[in-house]
């Protein structure tokens, strides 16, 4: 996984000025027809499947499964929000 330096800041301001005590960031799936989606959302419940993933001063929650699904994906941040995109620049 990649996370692009405009989703590096929009993580750490997030991180930063959004998340409660307790709270943190996950990549998790979004389950919906078309082929693997992700999505990041604000979670408070760790597993004993969850990879930390560090990136820069934030830490990123993934279960293992959905992990081995985000090898070759960028995460991006432009004004339209987090994206996704494969190694081969399609959106998923």
């Amino acid at each position: 996984m990649t996370v692009t330096d405009a989703a590096k800041m929009e993580l750490l301001r997030f991180s930063r000025e959004e998340l409660a005590d307790g709270e943190f960031i996950r990549v998790a799936r979004a389950y919906q027809c078309g082929g693997p989606r992700f999505q990041l959302i604000v979670d408070d419940t760790e597993s004993k499947l969850d990879e930390r993933i560090v990136i820069d001063e934030v830490t990123l929650f993934v279960d293992s499964a959905c992990h081995r699904l985000l090898k070759d994906v960028t995460i991006d941040f432009t004004d339209a929000g987090f994206s996704f995109h494969d190694a081969d620049n399609l959106r998923c």
